[in-house]
């Protein structure tokens, strides 16, 4: 036994230690959903790859998203395989440019954009106190939590991952604090806005409840009882998609429903692509000019101009 033990080298244990570190710290470097869907994408391609090489090339990643295309998949869904493989390779510091597999895909999103479910649909101001409403009106301790969950989410443009995180002690004075988020991944906290209606209703359901400190969105058994364990993502999304039916909305409601409506009612309301990208914290301008180009349209030179002139 001794001699067995004598045979361990110090360096390959601390090598195995150090690496075993390192790809926990790589791991917590993306959101845990977001990592779940690059594993899923990466054991897919393994499958593909079994009885063709073990090495991922540009032109065979090319070749298994033309077959994924092929097989009906929408463009969004394989551009998660894409950006998972690229993730993977600029973690073992190989080269991720891909070009031939990035003109592939540029070709799935334009013959493909019809493809999927659709843009989802956003649940405006309006729409939002319609559904809060509803979900109030059930005089129930799950119809108070729902609707303060949904305004809160409206008036922070706050992702299912980050509403389910929410504790009692990230609210001061006016302001929510958001920890850490899906476009922050460094955990700079962020202070967002909370409107004295969402304060209110807030202050009621914890006042119902009598939650103090902790999770402030929790689990509901039969019978409105309250319990200690948070909400899932999964439940969230189940709940807005359930009270958006009960108050009459149609289309393809989603977790990023509120976020998506609140960002077209600020561009209804007259903020510009900058404010609502600031406002919902996005990387870029693209996503928040996407949800409200019909806004957007109005409000260009186009508008301005040459209608005021006919």
């Amino acid at each position: 036994m001794r001699n067995e033990l004598e045979r361990v080298d110090p360096q390959q244990t601390e090598m195995t230690r150090l690496k075993s570190e390192t790809e926990a710290l790589i791991r917590a470097s993306i959101a845990p959903n977001t990592l779940k869907a690059y594993r899923h994408a990466l054991a897919g391609i393994q499958t593909y790859l079994s009885d063709r090489s073990l090495e991922i090339s540009d032109g065979t990643l090319a070749a298994y998203i033309t077959d994924l295309y092929g097989q009906g998949r929408a463009p969004s869904s394989i551009s998660i395989v894409v950006a998972a493989v690229r993730w993977q390779l600029r973690n073992e510091n190989k080269n991720y440019d891909l070009p031939i597999t990035t003109r592939t895909l540029a070709g799935i999103r334009r013959e493909g954009k019809n493809r999927g479910r659709g843009q989802v649909t956003g649940l405006d101001w309006q729409q939002t106190e319609r559904v809060c409403a509803f979900a109030e009106s059930e005089n129930t301790i799950a119809g108070l939590r729902d609707s303060a969950m949904i305004r809160l989410m409206s008036d922070c443009l706050l992702r299912v991952s980050e509403v389910v995180a929410v504790d009692v002690s990230d609210f001061e004075k006016q302001a929510l604090i958001v920890r850490a988020s899906k476009t922050d991944q460094e955990g700079t906290a962020t202070a967002l806005y909370v409107t004295s209606e969402t304060r209110n209703t807030i202050e009621r359901y914890q006042e119902r409840t009598g939650i103090t400190s902790g999770a402030l969105f929790r689990r509901i058994r039969r019978g409105d009882h309250i319990q200690s364990e948070r909400l899932t993502d999964f439940s969230v999304r189940r709940i807005i998609q359930k009270r958006a039916t009960a108050a009459g909305v149609e289309g393809f409601i989603a977790g990023h429903s509120l976020s998506v409506g609140s960002a077209v009612a600020l561009a209804q309301a007259g903020a510009s692509v900058v404010e609502m990208q600031i406002a919902g914290r996005w990387k870029s301008s693209e996503m928040p000019a996407h949800y409200a180009k019909s806004e957007l349209a109005e409000r260009g030179a186009i508008a301005k101009y040459k209608e005021k002139q006919q």
